[in-house]
């Protein structure tokens, strides 16, 4: 099973709200996550925000028309409304959720949501007179008791001026009862959970510097992961060539001791320590202020010891450390004497010896050793898919 957004068949329905323009937002996020994003418009929704805007932010065809002017074989409504695996209704107005409730079917999307089977998720968001209306509030209690799940929307400044219950809710809560209907394990529900990503630099003068080819895409399927199963993420990130994870507090560092600084901040009070980080091991003992001029004769370059992170840490952390290493051919008896070391309670080790599972590639295959005795393999798949396996074997008890 799918445990993301990706590829997953969404409709996001969207109503005549003052709030519609709010949906392009959602949209733009469920498409960053992977999700097939479909958009059905009604015909209230077309004075707030164009078809032609959302047809750019999913390159599908806006639904619009229950009898279009060139109509198509069969029932093409009906057709569209058994491919999606899950309907979101953002923003709700009192008008779809009492026809919702009502099984009328009027238009276009109400007639959606006769015919759908799949989880339905209602956004609401109008005056916070229509939200307490008793006919609205009745609708909403009809709709839950059928398993449709309604939001309650937030308070807050609305577009009348007037504050009250009715504002549209943040898209990250939006997208977290999203991935809880579709069946996304919440393992780390109500947690904090610390990544780290990417390479360190360590400065051999302004222009040159020591690192590796790390491309941080293991660090960031892991902050992806853990966020789309509950947990507030912090993401501390050396220099990479990925766009920030959406729903993840970023923090950027270069060097290793920024990294350090970074979680000697971050680190308390978290519940996991991922660190993916491909931290340099030595740094230049005398970096240069200006640009070291090229010249004739052979140049020595001085080395000494980059701070040790883990290690660093592993008397403070009070919760679960994640360390990984890098070894030749699974070296397992080695990755455990570096998991005594670092006093971690689980190390996760991929080869570079292997094609496809260490650097810059898209796919990795990992054993997990941990601190109690056990071993786990996950074999050769993408990252995003290697990260999910990780984080539900880390929050399983041994």
């Amino acid at each position: 099973m799918n445990n993301g957004l990706q590829q997953r068949r969404i409709l996001v329905a969207v109503c005549g709200s003052i709030a519609a323009y709010k949906a392009c937002e959602l949209v733009r996020r469920l498409r960053k996550e992977g999700a097939d994003v479909t958009v059905a418009l009604t015909e209230a929704a077309t004075q707030f925000v164009g078809a032609a805007t959302f047809a750019a932010f999913t390159t599908h065809p806006v639904l619009l028309h229950q009898f279009p002017q060139d109509p198509a074989a069969g029932v093409p409504h009906v057709d569209a409304a058994i491919d999606f695996e899950a309907v979101v209704v953002a923003p709700a107005t009192a008008d779809i959720l009492g026809k919702a409730a009502h099984a009328i079917a009027d238009d276009l999307v109400s007639t959606l949501l006769n015919i759908v089977e799949c989880p339905v998720l209602f956004v609401p968001a109008m005056n916070f007179r229509m939200w307490r209306n008793p006919a609205t509030q009745a609708a909403v209690a009809r709709l839950r008791e059928w398993g449709r799940v309604v939001l309650d929307p937030d308070e807050g400044d609305l577009a009348t001026l007037h504050t009250g219950v009715g504002r549209f809710p943040e898209t990250e809560r939006i997208l977290q009862e999203l991935r809880t209907l579709l069946d996304i394990p919440q393992l780390y529900s109500g947690k904090r959970v610390l990544v780290t990503a990417g390479p360190t630099r360590e400065m051999i003068d302004p222009v040159r510097y020591i690192s590796n080819r790390s491309s941080g895409r293991m660090g960031y399927a892991l902050a992806a992961a853990a966020r789309d199963m509950g947990a507030a993420v912090t993401l501390v990130s050396g220099p990479v060539a990925l766009a920030p994870e959406p729903g993840c507090k970023m923090v950027d560092v270069v060097t290793a001791e920024e990294l350090l600084a970074a979680l000697q901040v971050e680190a308390p009070g978290s519940d996991y320590l991922f660190m993916a980080a491909a931290v340099a091991d030595f740094r230049p003992a005398n970096p240069k202020t200006e640009k070291i001029r090229r010249g004739d004769n052979p140049m020595s370059l001085k080395l000494e010891p980059a701070p040790d992170v883990l290690k660093a840490l592993s008397d403070e952390f009070q919760g679960v450390m994640v360390a990984f290493s890098l070894q030749p051919d699974y070296d397992l008896a080695a990755a455990r004497d570096k998991l005594q070391d670092k006093k971690a309670d689980y190390i996760v080790v991929n080869s570079f010896g292997e094609p496809g599972a260490a650097f810059e590639g898209e796919t990795n295959h990992v054993w997990i050793v941990s601190a109690k005795g056990g071993e786990y393999e996950i074999p050769l798949a993408t990252k995003d898919k290697v990260a999910r396996e990780i984080l539900k074997f880390i929050a399983a008890p041994d």
